[in-house]
């Protein structure tokens, strides 16, 4: 062998292969390189990426010794690879994040977070991808429930007793340095402007010295909390005094508050030390009459507030002498109250006639009396009326008369109204009986009416006739006081006699003749 190596064309022939050697290499590089690049072009179309948020972080350890403080609920996994595979992996949703902590000793740690049921062909990125952790041993601890409240959100007037809570205590568990943070154990609730007993489930929570929650968990979560509420008002019977000094020559007769008792709202300690308010002050000073004063109640010690805050006292004067007198006559001073367009009736008709108000219709009137009745009296209180009882055919003015309390008097702006009288007629009757009807002769011994007497008057009386005595209807609105006065024409027969003496021819004028007829026959005579 060494022989053949010695030889020059065997080292040729080596040379020579190693160089074809060299060159084949060099070549085939460059030519995988540029499939690569080709494939790699290829490739890049089909890659994505797809970013997962919100991924939940499972931890595993042994929970029911150790508790573990510092890990994230979730992290960002970010996922780079075909597309396909990209597509599959984020619909079927079984990829996880995860840290493994079992075989860690108690302390802190730096720990990985961890992915799986990913395909190896995407590349992952998870952030956080270190965590800090703390290991410690679990514990539990059992602590007292105190309901938790707002006092100011019970309605006025009452106040909560004290709260009941069931179970009284809870368990917190967990890490022993958050067990330590532990001050206060509280049920919350909520009020609501209550007015009587609230019973409630509120739920607990571990609240450290600052009031801020702890990362523990309570058993039960929730407790019966019931807590009474009571009305804390009472009501108090009042007493008032005099207080300064009435005018010259008046007394003090009588002090009366128009409210017995008013009401107290406080602390229910306080409200059992009060029976009553009195000595209440009513200021008198310069009063020289009787009148009603506003007086303030004031608030007893320990106590928040009154019901009514002012009350009305009736104060009552007597005064003397002069004094008394001009008092009386003050309180008998009469006030002046109008009324509008009253309504005037007729009274009194008769079924022989028909009747029409002329004139007016509506008066007004002026009522004059004690301000206490003017007060009280309304329209409706107020009746006016015109009696057309006594009156014949004809037109006739009659008085308005004006009904109202006994204690007021009355100016009206009309004092008369003027009334129309018709007498009605009957088939089967002639005139001159119509008009005997009319006239009222209502006599057995009712003899005919002269009708010489009627012409000479020029009036034409004596025929009775109701259609003449219509025509003249100046003639009785002329003599009102002679219907006024006079009431019928039977009732004329003595009063006339009376004053002439002449029995035989008054009877035989008051029969033949109307009331307006008489004044015409006497201004004839």
């Amino acid at each position: 062998m060494d022989k053949l190596m010695n030889r020059s064309w065997v080292m040729k022939i080596i040379a020579l292969l190693l160089a074809f050697m060299l060159y084949l290499s060099v070549n085939l590089d460059d030519g995988a390189s540029s499939s690569n690049k080709f494939l790699n072009r290829s490739s890049s179309a089909n890659t994505g990426v797809e970013t997962l948020t919100d991924v939940p972080v499972q931890v595993s350890y042994n929970e029911k010794n150790r508790i573990v403080r510092g890990v994230p609920d979730t992290v960002i996994m970010t996922l780079e690879g075909p597309k396909n595979i990209l597509a599959q992996t984020k619909l079927q949703k079984d990829y996880q994040a995860y840290i493994d902590l079992d075989n860690l000793s108690l302390g802190q740690h730096r720990v990985k977070v961890q992915y799986r049921n990913i395909s190896d062909n995407l590349n992952v990125v998870v952030k956080p991808d270190i965590v800090n952790v703390t290991i410690e041993e679990r514990d539990s601890k059992q602590f007292s429930v105190e309901a938790s409240y707002d006092k100011n959100k019970i309605k006025n007037g009452y106040e909560a007793g004290e709260a009941t809570v069931s179970p009284r205590a809870v368990t917190v568990t967990g890490a022993s340095s958050q067990l330590d943070q532990v001050a206060y154990v509280k049920a919350i609730i909520d009020l609501d402007n209550a007015s009587k007993t609230v019973t409630k489930q509120a739920t607990v929570v571990a609240l450290d010295k600052n009031l801020n929650k702890l990362n523990v968990t309570v058993q039960p979560e929730t407790v019966n909390v019931t807590i009474p509420v009571r009305n804390i008002s009472k009501k108090v019977p009042i007493d008032v005094i005099q207080e300064g000094t009435p005018g010259d020559g008046v007394n003090i007769t009588k002090l009366e508050p128009k409210t017995d008792t008013v009401k107290i709202i406080g602390p229910s300690d306080s409200l059992e030390k009060i029976d009553k308010i009195d000595n209440i002050p009513v200021d008198v000073t310069g009063i020289t009459k009787s009148k009603d004063i506003k007086v303030n109640v004031p608030v007893p010690d320990g106590i928040d507030s009154v019901s009514p805050k002012q009350i009305t006292v009736h104060v009552e004067v007597d005064k003397q002498g002069d004094e008394k007198d001009a008092e009386e006559t003050d309180a008998s001073a009469a006030e002046t109250k109008s009324f509008k367009n009253l309504p005037v009736s007729l009274t009194g008709q008769s079924s022989k006639y028909t009747y029409e108000l002329l004139s007016p219709t509506s008066v007004d009137a002026d009522v004059k009396g004690p301000k206490s009745d003017l007060d009280k009296l309304t329209k409706s209180g107020i009746s006016l009326s015109a009696n057309v009882g006594d009156l014949s055919a004809g037109e006739h003015t009659v008085p308005i008369i004006i009904n109202s309390p006994d204690s007021v008097t009355s100016t009206l702006s009309t004092k008369q109204a003027k009334v129309r009288v018709t007498a009605k007629k009957q088939s089967g009757t002639n005139d001159e009986q119509t008009d005997k009807e009319t006239s009222g002769s209502t006599s057995d011994q009712e003899t005919k009416p002269d009708t010489g007497t009627g012409s000479g008057s020029g009036t034409n009386p004596g025929t009775g006739n109701s259609g003449d005595s219509a025509d003249k209807p100046s003639e009785e609105t002329d003599t009102p006081e002679d219907n006024t006065d006079t009431p019928t024409d039977n009732t004329d027969t003595p009063t006339d006699s009376t004053e002439t003496g002449d029995d035989s021819s008054n009877q035989s004028d008051e029969n033949s003749t109307p009331v307006d007829g008489q004044t015409d026959n006497t201004s004839g005579n």
